[in-house]
Parts: structure tokens; sequence; C-alpha cells
């Protein structure tokens, strides 16, 4: 048996220093800071970009000091030197956002980066976690990697004792020839032991550890919101990627230029730009599947999978179909025939996921509809936490029923005080304080119902700002607001952030036409009514005021036979509108009549409401005209005519 004796721990020959623990060299964080800038999780937002720059920076030129609250709302969010971290939450909103950001990074574009930077909760001082093969290297999760200029103390936590020299017991060598005999006996156990988990296992390591190491990650929405997993789309047919078939002319098929990747991606992408969805960008991520344990689950998971194949003459079908990953059934199967790219496969890919997303991402669209049944089913929107919240909003715009928007309202205000990073959670209150005042339900005393909806909308816009529903969002309410440049930039935003979502298309076109630019509303309009036949009852109102802007009079009144019955006060003054321009006043009359009855705002203020709904001065004073024509008083120009 070797002798043993004890000595200090510091008289020890120093061991071969392990790279991943020496100090980190300042060219090293700044390349893995730029790795995660460039990420799609951060380049899409500046705000979170300027934070993570400032404080990395600020650490390895040794100012942690600097990193506070005041400090990085200042340097890095452009606050002027008023600013008060006490009154104003927005950086450590912007932290926590931060925070997901780099998770999701490294879950995924980053899970084989080297370094992993980590802010800590509780602190905005960045630590430099080393990792090998995709994950933490001989550290614990938060543990730091030293920077040039950090003393030793400024490596430890609030409360953190530096450690002390250990003293252990090391055997004394007796020689390389017993070292390497030890050595070859211990080669020999382990080969044994590999021989006999062989035969026990025949699976192999993986498969007998395919619950423990390589596990895929799971990932959880907290709130609730379903998630979905795009697998790899199959192809097949005439014309897979390497191979180019010829077309009758002669020229290359152009359904080479349409691979299978291509729609995966975009597909991906698509998804992602939607609140409502929580999207899984990594192979290796999975989404949680509490709902597996129970029936009555309140959330959901889907998996959407894909068949490109490729025909002799050039033409493309696309085979889709989601599956609910809660209950493996396939609930959406779709097949798309007959697609050709021609000269522009770009645009034919948009107009091809922009239909897909019409049928499943939507509001209206499958995922919502299965997701709804599901927390029904597990007891109603009480369980669903604050996608409960959503659902109460969405199901308050199918029925305009005054009791739905109260207690929707009342849901949405109480989960944005629990998490004040609810983005979504803002943007949906402040359409429906924008419903007190155009659909006249549910007023409340105190600030004005324009002045809350502004509020909660600029909240939503500083949390999310690429979201394309947050900003069309802002567009409702600056233009109820006559702020007609800013309503008009909110609604490019929304369009450019997301180009296949019909609903923005719709919204954007229907405002585009009541503020004097007709032609290009009108085409949004029709863009989004081709890919998407079902739509909410505000589109049937914007198709109405476009075909009564033109003066379609048929058009008009085919568009108004859609609308909702008397509980949606837009859908009465459309309706209203389309009568009167046809001649039928009787059903004018009564149309206003019921209008004012449930928005009194329109007989206590009649020009106002015009101007609001209208802003084009020619077309408010064509609605003036008629609406005074069908009883409506109080005009103080049209009244008398």
């Amino acid at each position: 048996m070797p002798e043993s004796t004890t000595i200090d721990a510091s008289e020890l020959e120093p061991p071969p220093v392990d790279a991943g623990l020496a100090a980190l060299p300042p060219e090293a964080a700044r390349a893995a800071l730029a790795r995660v800038l460039m990420s799609e999780e951060l380049s899409s937002s500046p705000q979170l970009s300027n934070i993570l720059r400032f404080v990395v920076e600020a650490t390895l030129e040794g100012r942690r000091d600097a990193i506070k609250g005041y400090t990085i709302a200042v340097e890095a969010l452009g606050r002027d030197a008023s600013f008060d971290p006490q009154a104003d939450p927005i950086v450590r909103v912007e932290a926590t956002r931060l925070r997901r950001a780099l998770e999701r990074y490294y879950a995924g574009a980053g899970a084989q980066d080297e370094i992993e930077i980590v802010v800590p909760r509780g602190s905005y001082v960045p630590q430099f976690v080393p990792r090998r093969a995709g994950t933490r290297e001989g550290t614990e999760a938060g543990e730091r990697l030293p920077v040039p200029g950090a003393e030793p103390a400024d490596l430890l936590e609030p409360g953190e004792v530096a450690p002390v020299p250990a003293v252990v017991a090391v055997p004394v060598r007796r020689g390389l020839a017993r070292g390497w005999a030890g050595l070859l006996l211990l080669l020999l156990v382990v080969a044994s032991v590999v021989a006999l988990f062989g035969v026990l296992y025949p699976g192999g390591w993986r498969s007998a550890m395919s619950d423990v190491a390589f596990r895929p990650i799971e990932r959880f929405n907290r709130l609730g919101i379903p998630m979905i997993e795009v697998r790899s789309f199959d192809e097949t047919g005439a014309s897979q990627p390497g191979v180019t078939q010829a077309d009758a002319s002669g020229g290359a098929s152009p359904s080479a230029d349409f691979p299978a990747r291509a729609i995966e991606v975009r597909v991906r992408d698509a998804l992602a730009r939607f609140d409502l969805l929580d999207v899984l960008s990594s192979p290796d991520a999975r989404p949680s599947l509490g709902c597996a344990s129970t029936a009555n689950a309140p959330h959901s998971a889907f998996a959407l999978g894909g068949l490109v194949e490729h025909h002799e003459d050039g033409a493309i079908s696309v085979l889709l179909r989601l599956t609910d990953l809660c209950d493996g059934t396939i609930v959406w199967s779709r097949e798309f025939d007959g697609l050709r790219p021609g000269s522009d496969s770009s645009a034919a890919e948009v107009a091809l996921v922009r239909e897909i997303m019409a049928a499943i991402a939507e509001p209206y669209g499958v995922i919502q509809a299965r997701a709804r049944s599901r927390v029904v089913a597990a007891g109603g929107t009480a369980t669903a936490g604050p996608y409960g919240c959503v659902l109460e909003a969405y199901g308050y715009w199918r029925s305009y029923a005054a009791p739905d928007h109260e207690r929707a309202r009342a849901c949405l205000e109480k989960a944005v005080q629990n998490d004040g990073t609810f983005a979504l959670g803002y943007a949906l209150l402040a359409e429906l304080y924008l419903d007190e005042l155009r659909n006249g339900v549910n007023p409340r005393p105190g600030p004005p119902s324009l002045n809350r909806a502004l509020a909660a909308a600029e909240q939503a816009v500083e949390l999310a700002p690429t979201s394309a529903y947050v900003r069309r969002v802002l567009m409702d309410v600056h233009f109820f607001r006559g702020a007609r440049g800013s309503a008009i930039a909110a609604g490019e935003a929304a369009l450019a952030l997301n180009p296949y979502d019909v609903d923005v298309l719709a919204d954007v076109g229907g405002r585009l036409v009541a503020l004097g630019q007709p032609e290009r509303g009108e085409a949004l309009l029709s863009s989004a009514s081709l890919s998407a036949l079902g739509m909410p009852p505000w589109v049937d109102f914007h198709r109405v005021i476009a075909a009564y802007a033109r003066g379609d009079i048929p058009a008009a009144a085919a568009a108004a036979d859609h609308l909702m019955g008397d509980g949606y006060a837009p859908g009465l003054l459309a309706r209203a509108l389309a009568s009167a321009s046809a001649g039928e006043m009787a059903a004018a009359r009564a149309d206003v009549q019921k209008l004012t009855e449930i928005a009194p705002e329109w007989a206590s203020q009649p020009d106002v409401m015009v101007s609001r709904f209208f802003p084009d001065p020619a077309l408010a004073q064509r609605v003036r005209e008629d609406l005074a024509g069908a009883g409506l008083r109080g005009f103080k120009a049209a009244a008398a005519n």
C-alpha cells in the first residue's frame, strides 16, 4: 500500500493549467460578445444589444462598480440624467428580457460556444462561463471565469468568503513503473465494464442514458402560450437539391430554386413572428410535455412537419401536417398543389407561407382553437395563467358582449400587475381600452380611455419592440387619437416586422383607407382576404368602408351583409352608411338608433366621433351627410343639409 503523508496543497507541483479556467483574455470575451450580438435573439433588439455591450465592456475595462441601474439607463438606453431607477423599472425589465434572450441563444444557435456570457439574477455584472461541446465545463451554473483587472475578491458574490488553501492527503510517488502498471490495470477494468454493458444493453450507452445525459432541452412557456416545434421537411420528386432538371424550354426547372429547406426555414421564421406562439428554434429543444401527464392539463404543444414534392414540369406540392404532441393526434393536414415559383421564388414562398400562417398561426387559426379547447376541458381560462387572459380578450372580440369585455380587462390588468414584462398583455389591454370608446363598452371614470390605451401600448412597445402585433396596436391608438403621421409609421413598422400576418395586412389596409390612401389600403385588404377566408368582424367593417369610400354601393352592401348583429358598434356604423348610400333609409335609421344606444358619444359628440373614425376630411364630410340623412343629429355643419 503506498505510503502517505499530509502536506500543504501549496507545496505540490502545480498541475497543468486548464485553459478553460485560466484568466479570460479580453479578445476572447469580446469574441463571445460579438457572436451573441450577431444572433437572431439580440440582433433584432437594439436595447438588449446596447445593455449587453455596455456591461461586458465595463467589466473588461475594470469598471464593475459603474454597472448600476442608473448608468445602464443613461449610457446604454439613452435616458437623460434625471432618470430615477426607483420610479422607472425599465432597466430591470430589459435585464429580464436579456437573460431570457441569452438562455435561448445558448440553448440553440450558441450551444457550441466555448464561452457563455451570463447575467446573474440580482446583478447586472456579467459572468463568463467556460463550456465544452455545448455544456459548461468544470463549473457550476453561474461560476465566473476571471477577467483582466478583476481581483479575486471581485469574483465572489455578496456574502461569499474567499476559500482557504486546503490541507490534503496525497500519496508519495514510488516510481513511474508502478504508475504505469496501475494505469494499465485501470484500463483493463474499464474495457471489461464496457464490454459487459454492451451485452446487457444492446442499444448502447446512448439508449441507456437517453433519459439522463442525452435528454433534449425541455422548454416550458411560463405564460402558458402554445408551443410549437418545426421539424425537418422531407423532400421527394424530380428536382431535389443537387439535381437540375430541364424544363420544356430547355432551362433549369424553377422547382430547383424552391427546396424543402427554404420552405422549412421560412415557415419557422414566420411562426416566430406571432406573439400567440412560442416557437422552438433548436432541434435539441423540445416542449415540456406536462400535458402528457393528464388529459386535463391546460397547456398545449404542437409539431409541424412537411413534405415538398417536385414534379417533372417544375410544379411543386407541399403537404403539411400539424400534430398535437399532448395526445399524438394529427389535428390539421393540408396539401398545397400546383405551386410554380416562376422567376421570383421568394415572392412565391412568401405567398405560400402567408397562406399557411392564416390557417394555423392567427388568433382564429387551428392552433389557438385547439389550445382553447384544451383550456376549456381543463376547467376554463382561470386554470391557464396569463394565456387564459389572452383567451378572454379574444373571446370578447368574437362576441363583443359587455360582460366578456369587463372580464377580459380585469384579467389582463391583474396579469400585467403580477408580471410587468407581459408585453402581449399590455397590448391587448390597449385594444380593450380603445373599445371603451369605439364600441362604447364599460367606460370608466378617471383618465380617458385614449390616455390609458396610449400608456399601455407604449409600455408594450418598450417591452417588445420587434413585435408586429404591438406595433399594430400602437397604430390603432394613434389613429383614434388623430395622430396621422404616427399611425402610418406604426402601421408600416408592423408590416415590415411580420409580412405574413393577414390580420396586420387587413388592419393597416383599413386604416390607410380611412386616412385617405384608398388604393394601397384596398390592396392590403384584398391580399389579406385572399390568404384567409374566415376573418374577424372588424375586417368586414374595413371592407364596407373601403367600398363606401370608392362609391361602390353594391360592394358595400354585400360586405355589410357579413357584419355581426347589434352588439358591435362599428358594424352598426358601417351598415348604416352602406344602407344610406343605397337609399335604404329605413334600415339606415334603425342602425343609427342602435348605434347611439350602444355608444352614446355618437349622439352627444357626433362630429368628434366621425373625425376619429374618418380622419380624411373628404370622406368625413360624406359620412356626416349620410348619417345626418339617417337621422343622426348634432352635427355642426352637416345637420342642416
